[in-house]
């Protein structure tokens, strides 16, 4: 049986009916329309290779979440590979505004450190090129280990920060007012392991890598 770290409630929306949950993505809301036309960076390979290491953990519901997801690009190709629903969940409006018009992928207005989903929502969640722009990754990670179901999956996939190219990257994140929180593989696995999902990180092209985890 799981172990629940913690039980966040989302605060509920401002009484005024705006919600400013994405009022510090200033670069996302500028930069939506750029991402809505050429941000879809994914091959039918990749998707396919992302979806196998999801498929075992998919016995439920199905359900996948897209953390951060934006525009839903890789949303889109993951429900068509997989055949199963996917919902993307992103504080940036203007980012959301460009998910395509289908059934099998629908967004949610919202923050990674305080998810709108009940316990156990969803079989596995992918996180892409996103992490390292969450404010709050502590809570970003207990959230994901509550709505993910015991033994559900955590995909990652980020940047090692230790290449020298990489300085630059968070200069240019932090130049436009990101966290700019990048992890060592060996760092996000022990991350992890501390929040209640243990995984294993492992390189891929250039200074990419994923880390790919089961909720306990």
């Amino acid at each position: 049986m799981c172990t629940r770290l913690v039980q966040i409630v989302p605060e509920p929306s401002d009484t005024d009916g705006h919600d400013r949950s994405g009022s510090d993505m200033g670069f996302f809301d500028w930069a939506a329309p750029l991402f809505g036309r050429y941000g879809d960076r994914w091959s039918a390979e990749d998707a396919e290779i992302i979806a196998g290491w999801l498929r075992p953990h998919l016995t439920g519901s199905g359900a996948i979440l897209d953390l951060g997801g934006g525009t839903g690009a890789l949303a889109s190709h993951l429900a068509d590979v997989t055949g199963r629903p996917v919902t993307v969940l992103d504080p940036t409006p203007k980012m959301l505004a460009y998910l395509p018009d289908r059934p099998d992928v629908t967004s949610t207005l919202g923050r990674a450190e305080s998810m709108p989903f009940a316990d156990d929502s969803f079989d596995a969640v992918v996180v892409s090129d996103a992490f390292h722009h969450f404010r709050d990754q502590d809570g970003a990670v207990r959230e994901m280990q509550r709505v993910v179901r015991c033994g559900g999956g955590v995909l990652v996939l980020e940047l090692d920060p230790r290449p020298p190219v990489m300085r630059a990257v968070v200069l240019v994140e932090r130049l436009l007012g990101e966290p700019g929180s990048f992890f060592a593989p060996e760092d996000l696995c022990a991350f992890m392991a501390l929040r209640g999902i243990d995984g294993t990180c492992e390189g891929q092209r250039g200074v990419s890598y994923r880390f790919l985890g089961t909720v306990r």
